[in-house]
């Protein structure tokens, strides 16, 4: 089996003119791993731009600060839960169907340098403006979960709950993975989130 290359080296396989977006997500993605390994407060823009062979000059074309970072890093999520939520809650199937699909999707987020990224920051990193755009992530898919789980209770196949109540508990399971999910571990990625949303779906499923 070929090797996947890695975030730098996919970044240096890119054409020097050109491909902006995707250098600024694999920069974003290496940075979101230096955030988890050293602590947001310990990394620096050098360390990002020295990883990348890059001047810091060259990094601000990217990103102007690890704040600047930040937010990028959570706008991406933002629209990404946004699309992820709007698909399944525009797709055919029961409510209890759609949120297995859209929980699926975001316990394998959680074990990304991303998702492991924004589950572990501390948000005292944050400017006053990111910490407005964190909460503004974490409303979106909370909306977006509340409203699937509410359908599900509308349409039978979920017990009647209180749907915040409920999200708030699921994800709080799933948001652990980033912290102590292993990819050397007993048990995959899609095995852990499965255990995980299987038991508790014991106790919500109509």
């Amino acid at each position: 089996m070929d090797r996947l290359l890695s975030p730098v080296e996919q970044f240096h396989a890119l054409p020097r003119q050109g491909n902006f977006e995707e250098k600024r997500a694999l920069i974003l993605t290496e940075a979101a791993r230096l955030f988890v390994e050293k602590g947001a407060h310990e990394t620096s823009l050098s360390d990002i731009a020295t990883l990348f062979g890059i001047s810091k000059p060259a990094l601000y074309h990217y990103a102007k600060s690890k704040d600047d970072i930040i937010a990028q890093i959570l706008v991406a999520a933002r629209e990404g839960n946004r699309d992820m939520l709007d698909h399944f809650q525009h797709s055919e199937g029961t409510g209890l169907e759609k949120l297995r699909g859209a929980l699926e999707i975001y316990g394998e987020s959680m074990t990304t340098d991303v998702g492991r990224c924004l589950a572990m920051i501390q948000v005292s990193t944050f400017s006053e403006e990111t910490l407005v755009l964190h909460r503004d992530t974490h409303r979106v898919l909370l909306d977006g979960l509340t409203e699937i789980i509410a359908e599900g209770v509308k349409d039978g196949s979920i017990k009647p709950c209180r749907p915040q109540i409920a999200v708030f508990t699921i994800l709080q399971a799933l948001n652990g993975m980033a912290r102590w999910f292993r990819e050397d571990g007993e048990l995959s990625q899609e095995q852990v989130t499965q255990q995980i949303i299987d038991h508790f779906f014991e106790g919500l499923a109509a």
